[in-house]
């Protein structure tokens, strides 16, 4: 028998040498010792998988996480009442409008002291309790916001205690969101004539503003006196009253 009996013709990656009388994980396969080969078979897929979780997020997740979350405190013309869907709400469309990510605490028949409870409460916002501005407020903290935006004062007109009730409002929201940015609205009215309280109150309401660094947005009556902007009950925008105070606020943000 030849020297080269038996031995499996060399340059072949696929053979197998067995060296005589050795174990299995001492065999060569291509040149290389067996328990390299099995260890470099399974560390690979540890190494793949682990590259797919490495993979980066698609753009549109990394960019819904970076855009701001905002907290909307405020009244039934805040929450969207009136408008055909929750979409065509003013408060939907700026903030798809500014690539928001919207947090809507708004209440109907709410205001800066204004809450109702009792059996008037599911009319008025749908649950059993409606809290004034300060409660919605200290709910919505744990949200840690990046802006907060408060629109309402149409409840409040004529009641108690106004002045001082405004003024304790704002001071709870800057210790409650003392890293937010804050913008508030004059206190908006239907397509009626707004009654003398109404720019009263709003002087009030712009003074606490101001007073604790807040940005005043002044959109005047964006319903005017177009009753197409109203929806039926006379009282709430529709879907164009909705998209009017949209298009004010958005001006008034520029």
């Amino acid at each position: 028998m030849t020297a080269d009996a038996g031995r499996v013709p060399a340059g072949r990656w696929w053979s197998v040498r067995r060296p005589a009388g050795g174990r299995w994980w001492q065999r060569e396969w291509g040149g290389m010792p067996v328990w390299a080969v099995v260890s470099t078979l399974l560390v690979i897929p540890g190494l793949l998988w682990a590259g797919m979780g490495l993979r980066p997020a698609p753009a549109a997740d990394v960019a819904a996480a970076s855009s701001p979350v905002v907290l909307f405190l405020g009244d039934s013309y805040v929450a969207g009442a009136g408008a055909s869907n929750p979409s065509r709400s003013w408060v939907s469309v700026v903030g798809a409008a500014e690539g928001w990510r919207v947090r809507n605490y708004a209440r109907g028949g709410t205001g800066y002291v204004a809450e109702v409870s009792g059996e008037k409460a599911p009319n008025a916002c749908g649950r059993e309790d409606c809290p004034d501005f300060a409660a919605m407020a200290r709910e919505g903290a744990a949200l840690l916001p990046d802006i907060v935006v408060v629109s309402g004062g149409r409840n409040d007109i004529g009641a108690d205690a106004l002045d001082t009730g405004v003024a304790q409002f704002f001071a709870l929201l800057r210790e409650t969101y003392p890293n937010s940015r804050i913008y508030v609205t004059n206190v908006l009215w239907d397509a009626t004539d707004p009654p003398p309280q109404v720019a009263a109150l709003a002087d009030v309401v712009r003074a606490g503003a101001e007073g604790i660094g807040a940005t005043w947005l002044d959109l005047g009556q964006p319903l005017g006196s177009d009753t197409e902007l109203v929806a039926p009950d006379g009282v709430h925008p529709d879907d164009a009253g909705h998209q009017a105070i949209a298009d004010a606020v958005l001006a008034a943000l520029d």
